[in-house]
Parts: C-alpha cells; structure tokens; sequence
C-alpha cells in the first residue's frame, strides 16, 4: 500500500478516535453542562459566561494556522491529567459537588490536548485554554468567603466617600443611612459582579493589545482596583440621589442604571490606560 494511502487512512482513524472521545467526554460531562446553563441563567453575575464559548473557538480559529504548522509530540501526562480530571468529576458526582466537576472539565481539555498532540498546541492555544474559566461557576463556599469581605470593604468605603462630601451618614456593618434614605449593601451589590465581568472583558483586551507582555499583565490586573472603585462610586451615587430625589428614584433609576454606566466608564478608563501605556512605549526601543 502506497505511503501516502496509509498516512491518510492513519490520519482518518485518528480522527474518528477524536470524534469517538469528544463524544464521550460530552455524555460524561452532561450534568456538569446543564449546572452551568442553570447558574448562568440564574446568576447575572456570569452574563459574561454564555460568550465564553464564542471568544475561546474565535481565538482558536486565529490560531488554527499555527496549529497546523505544529509538529505532534503526544505525552502520557495527558492521559495522567485526563484520567485525574475523571475521578475529580467522579468525586464531585459522588459527594454532591458542582465544583470539582467544573475545574476538572477544564483538566480533561488541557489533558487532550496534551495526550492527542502535545506540549506544543497547549502553549499555542494557552490564552482560550485558561480563557474558559470564566465559564466555571465559582463554588458557594468561595463566594461567602469572598463576597462578605467586599460588602464590608464597599460600605465602609461608601461612607467615607460620602464623609468627604460632607454628607452626613451613619454605618451599620453593610447597613447605610442618609437623611432621608436608608440603604444595604448586599451581596449582589458589593461588587463581585461587576469584577468579574469587567475582568473577563480586560483579559480579552489585554491579550489583543500590541503592549508587551509585561504590560499587558499589568492592564489585566488593574481591572480589580478599578472595578472596585468603579462599583464604590457606584453605590455612592445612589446615596446621593436618594438624598437628593427620594429612595423610589435612586433605587429604580440609579440602581438600574448606574450598572452599565459605570462598567462603560470602567472599560473606557482601561482603554484610556492602555493607549497611555503605547504612547509611553511607542518612542522606546523597549519597554
């Protein structure tokens, strides 16, 4: 049989042995895809996750010319991965856990990629790899511990922000008062939403922009301090309007409204940063 015949017949197996796996991590993995469709329909706070998909294929797409060039240089550590991220999805099932089975899907792709390829394409396609874990719902337990720490840093910083005007108020943990208006600071609006979020969009952002690595990350991790800030300023608004006009209309206008304002203003400062950034390297050799 000539050469050429048994290269493609090789290469035809092995992608019917592909389709064959995929198949099965799809059927294996189902629980795991409906708790994510329930938590992203649920949980406005992963708005950002339904696009996860679409931003991770079109980032691999641009890349596909440079996975074709890679040579293949399968490694056992991949099926090692695959086989650990298994048990883990296995012991989420077992013990009633979401979160195990979400990280350990994430496991099962690198793994893949490493079993069926190699090293290589991983490098290759690293940013839509790591890129879909903004996909992941984070555990509850993590959640508690994170969001009770920012509803109390948003509060107390509300205050004191509202002190610098002159404003009269007084705090009760996550509780304001204002003349006129009193206010909590929930969960919901302590600000993990909109850092989450603003820092999906930064990541994309910070990969596409002709920055230097170094930069890049830098303009990454600034998305935390400013959707913090951004999401104080936030809150401080409704304050005051509910000072000014009435709790009925900061809470229904400014509550609404002052979400996407605020996250538009967030990514235009970042924009802002980053062309600072350029124009500082632009007359540089390096930077």
């Amino acid at each position: 049989m000539p050469t050429e015949a048994i290269t493609t017949k090789r290469s035809r197996g092995e992608l019917y042995w592909l389709l064959a796996i995929t198949l099965a991590g799809v059927v294996v993995y189902a629980p795991t895809f409906r708790f994510f469709w329930e938590k992203w329909i649920a949980d406005v706070q992963y708005s950002l996750a339904f696009l996860v998909p679409f931003v991770c294929g079109y980032f691999t797409w641009k890349k596909w010319p440079e996975v074709r060039l890679l040579e293949r240089a399968p490694t056992a550590w991949g099926l090692v991965l695959m086989i650990f991220a298994l048990m883990l999805h296995l012991a989420g099932l077992v013990l009633d856990i979401s979160g195990p089975s979400g990280i350990s899907l994430i496991l099962c792709i690198i793994g893949g990629c490493l079993y069926f390829h190699g090293k290589a394409l991983v490098r290759t396609l690293a940013f839509p790899l790591a890129y879909t874990l903004f996909m992941v719902p984070v555990p509850n337990g993590v959640l508690d511990a994170v969001g009770f720490p920012l509803q109390m840093w948003a509060s107390g910083s509300t205050a004191a922000m509202l002190n610098l005007v002159g404003m009269d108020v007084t705090r009760n943990g996550v509780n304001l008062s204002v003349p006129g208006f009193d206010f909590q600071v929930a969960v919901a609006c302590a600000g993990m939403s909109s850092l989450v979020a603003l820092v999906g969009v930064t990541a994309v952002f910070a990969y596409i922009t002709r920055l230097p690595a170094a930069l890049k990350w830098l303009v990454f991790f600034l998305a935390i301090p400013i959707a913090l800030a951004a999401n104080v300023v936030r809150i401080t608004t409704i304050a005051l309007s509910g000072y000014w006009f009435g709790p009925k209309i900061a809470m229904r206008i400014f509550h609404e409204w002052s979400s996407p304002i605020l996250f538009l203003a967030a990514i235009l400062l970042l924009f802002a940063i980053n062309g600072v950034l350029e124009w500082l390297c632009r007359g540089r050799t390096t930077c």
